[in-house]
């Protein structure tokens, strides 16, 4: 390349540069003029904000679980980046923990029935899921739009239409499609989805490249509650050092066998039943047992234990995959196959 062709491309990253961090400057401007003329008072609501998770998915799943049953959930604002999103939009949708751990296994059978698995995706790939599971549990656009203007919800996108990057929470989704759209931003990392997103003249890539939690502006400080899979110092749910909580870097990149799933459940929940008095502290409402008439108890043991989790998600995958039409060939090992004693059990019940 010769040096005037050099010039020329250098001249051209430096103008590039320069217009996108005029861009910042000038949103910047706009956001503090808006905070000085309109501020926003803080939101006495409680937050749960998740931070991504690459593969250790499942350890919200324990996290969910424990907070559906012991908590009330309906007053509570979420927030969540990359794969945290998921477990952030169950809990304002209102999902129950068998409808979200469903959706992870209809999400883990659309890949595995790909000849690429989770490469290459689009974001229809990973969102007409969604709109199946949300059609199967009356889950429409109505739940979305209830919560328009409420500040409710919020989705962490990192913006790279902007120098440096910045981080953006999105909320007040307008359809239940929208919705899942935002999702699929906030984990849009090549080589998993095709390429970047693109939303409100934005170009917008996975929201863990800008931040680990997304912050609503207004959110109150003492009624924060940051949830994480990794031992990150300041968060309230997460793993101890030390401790046999902690996952290993395999874990984070990798987690595919049956072992891996449950262990990260399990450790999800036990985190949260350690520090059940600071959510309390923080402003979640515990549930009223007496009004529920106690502990219910099923097949699987009383509602709300480690041992009910466990037992019921035995049994809810060996529904899905005895009701799976497609034949997912799921290969050897992987955490969707049952050791066969307890299919053989279960099916003895029915």
């Amino acid at each position: 390349m010769s040096k005037t062709w050099q010039k020329t491309a250098l001249h051209a990253v430096a103008g590039g540069l320069a217009l996108l961090t005029l861009r910042r400057i000038r949103r910047k401007m706009a956001g503090n003029r808006m905070n000085k003329t309109n501020p926003m008072p803080k939101d006495d609501r409680t937050t749960i904000v998740f931070s991504g998770a690459a593969c250790l998915f499942s350890f919200y799943g324990g996290v969910q679980y424990y907070l559906y049953h012991h908590f009330d959930l309906s007053k509570v604002r979420t927030t969540g980046i990359s794969m945290g999103c998921t477990c952030a939009q169950a809990i304002t949708l209102q999902m129950t923990p068998n409808q979200m751990f469903e959706i992870t296994l209809e999400w883990a059978a659309m890949i595995w029935n790909r000849p690429l698995k989770c490469f290459f995706m689009t974001w229809r790939d990973w969102a007409n899921v969604g709109l199946k599971c949300c059609e199967k549990f009356k889950i429409d656009d109505a739940r979305v739009t209830e919560h328009l203007g409420t500040q409710t919800s919020y989705v962490g996108v990192t913006d790279l239409s902007v120098f440096p990057p910045q981080q953006i929470a999105l909320t007040d989704a307008v359809s239940l499609e929208e919705s899942l759209y935002w999702t699929t931003l906030s984990m849009r990392i090549f080589p998993f989805f095709r390429y970047p997103g693109w939303f409100r003249n934005m170009f917008i890539v996975d929201g863990f490249f800008s931040a680990i939690y997304c912050m609503p502006p207004n959110a109150h400080p003492d009624k924060i509650i940051r949830v994480t899979p990794f031992p990150i110092p300041g968060s309230d749910i997460c793993p101890r050092l030390g401790k046999g909580e902690t996952f290993s870097a395999y874990d984070v990149m990798y987690s595919r066998t049956k072992e891996q799933m449950w262990h990260q459940m399990e450790v999800g929940y036990k985190c949260c039943e350690r520090v059940h008095a600071e959510l309390v502290k923080k402003g979640l409402v515990e549930r009223d047992l007496e009004e529920e008439g106690g502990r219910k108890v099923d097949r699987y043991g009383t509602v709300g234990t480690l041992q009910h989790m466990m037992a019921e998600r035995e049994a809810e995958i060996v529904r899905f995959k005895n009701g799976d039409r497609r034949k997912t060939k799921w290969r050897e090992q992987s955490w969707i196959n049952l050791v066969g004693a307890a299919a053989a059990e279960y099916e003895a019940k029915q």
